[in-house]
């Protein structure tokens, strides 16, 4: 009788059946965990030619090493993207402080209000990445020292659907100008920049970057066809619109051989923002903020060095992922595993505790379960010795006892083929002492 290995193999069969259980409760679980992250995500830019669209090519290569696919689809501007959000069309958008999904001229801002974007269910914001100035250029002959002065004149905001045009209305209705006292065009940047420097156009706003080619093509000519407005009630502005930061760019800051801008300029600044969909996989935020900060964190000339991303100014509520990554820092998992790995095994550790809630009564249950399979292969035995015996009793002394003998020979054949542990080998000698006596008896 094999007895060493009897016990092994028995105790395998019964830690295989409750590992089998636990792994079948486990994909149960797992059925109703939320599904994985996605391995392609759609961001809404800007102007194919835009500064958003050049940022949204950087964050296509810093996902692509997480194995996220960034399909970029370029729009009319932040009014658009928001209300692609709402709609569920695109994923992640870039979107300016400032800005709704509303026309703008119907929701525009006043005095006293705090940022025009208000909490939507629709959107999830991530971070706000960089100051996005506006600038204010006007004809050189034009008397303007303040925002009223371009009533009856022809002012280019930019194109409906964009963040300059949702910045520039609210700003001009806060001093008494609109479609009605002024003519307010809607040429995008480029477009609006030859309108003034050929003389279609009194005067523009443009939220850009200092890097902005358009922007120095207007700086190169300030001071000689046209002039940059110096906005003098910048902290006012600052108080009233909650979005917009005061900035201040030093004389020489753009470009020193040229000294661009040739004196210190007070500016009105919007952030640039990266806002999600509501629902968006709660991987992303983290995933996005990581790529920001390499992209964003140097700094500019407006932006101190590790200042963005940023949680604030992001116009929308952030959502609780990048809430916690902004608290917390990235997550253990995700600073020590792949991205997708580490996805997976976030998911999973949500599994844990009914996990094992599962598997604690199945291993307590495990030890008297496998005694109770050992001894029952020995006290079955006894049973049909028990039987025999009986029969035994009743018959004469006379009488011929071979069938008898037989069934107890086929049994003892049993018996020495059953396996048992040796720890168990106690109770089976004794099962096999008991057979003896009763073949004794059988045999007398």
């Amino acid at each position: 009788m094999q007895s060493d290995r009897s016990g092994v193999y028995e105790g395998l069969r019964l830690w295989v059946a409750v590992i089998a259980i636990a792994v079948i409760g486990f994909a149960i679980a797992f059925h109703f965990v939320k599904p994985a992250p996605p391995h392609t995500l759609v961001l809404a830019t800007g102007s194919a030619s835009g500064a958003y669209q050049a940022y949204g090519e950087r964050f296509r290569d810093e996902l692509a090493r997480s194995g996220i696919t960034l399909e970029l689809r370029p729009t009319a501007g932040s009014v658009e993207n928001l209300s692609l959000l709402a709609a569920g069309e695109v994923d992640v958008a870039f979107v300016q402080g400032g800005t709704e999904p509303q026309p703008p001229a119907a929701k525009a801002g006043g005095p006293g209000e705090a940022a025009p974007a208000p909490a939507a269910p629709g959107y999830a914001g991530i971070a706000s990445l960089y100051y996005e100035p506006l600038w204010i250029f006007h004809r050189a002959e034009l008397q303007v020292a303040r925002l009223v002065d371009l009533a009856g004149h022809r002012v280019e905001i930019g194109p409906e659907g964009s963040g300059t045009r949702a910045v520039a209305l609210a700003l001009l209705k806060a001093n008494g100008v609109d479609a009605a006292s002024a003519t307010l065009g809607a040429l995008p940047a480029a477009a609006a920049t030859d309108a003034l420097l050929g003389g279609q156009a009194d005067a523009l706003f443009m939220v850009a970057g200092a890097s902005s080619e358009t922007l120095h093509k207007l700086l190169e000519q300030a001071g000689r066809s046209i002039r940059l407005l110096d906005v003098t009630h910048h902290e006012a502005y600052a108080r009233n619109f909650h979005f917009l930061s005061p900035l201040v760019l030093p004389e020489g800051a753009l470009d020193l051989g040229r000294n661009l801008p040739d004196h210190d300029v007070h500016l009105l600044a919007p952030t640039a923002a990266l806002v999600g969909r509501a629902g968006l996989h709660d991987a992303f935020p983290a995933l996005f903020i990581e790529a920001a900060r390499a992209i964003f964190s140097h700094g500019g000339v407006f932006e101190a060095e590790g200042e963005f991303p940023s949680p604030r100014r992001v116009g929308v509520p952030l959502s609780k992922a990048a809430e916690q990554y902004f608290r917390d820092g990235p997550s253990f998992l995700y600073r020590v595993l792949p991205f997708e790995v580490a996805a997976v095994v976030d998911r999973l550790k949500i599994l844990l505790l009914p996990l094992i809630t599962l598997l604690f009564p199945l291993f307590k249950l495990t030890p008297p379960l496998y005694r109770w399979r050992i001894r029952s292969k020995i006290y079955r035995w006894y049973k049909q010795i028990r039987h025999i015996d009986g029969r035994l009793t009743e018959l004469p002394a006379d009488a011929d006892r071979t069938a008898l003998v037989g069934e107890l020979e086929a049994v003892r054949r049993e018996v020495e083929a059953v396996r048992v542990p040796a720890s168990y080998m106690g109770e089976y000698y004794t099962l096999c002492g008991h057979l003896d006596w009763v073949m004794q008896r059988a045999k007398r």
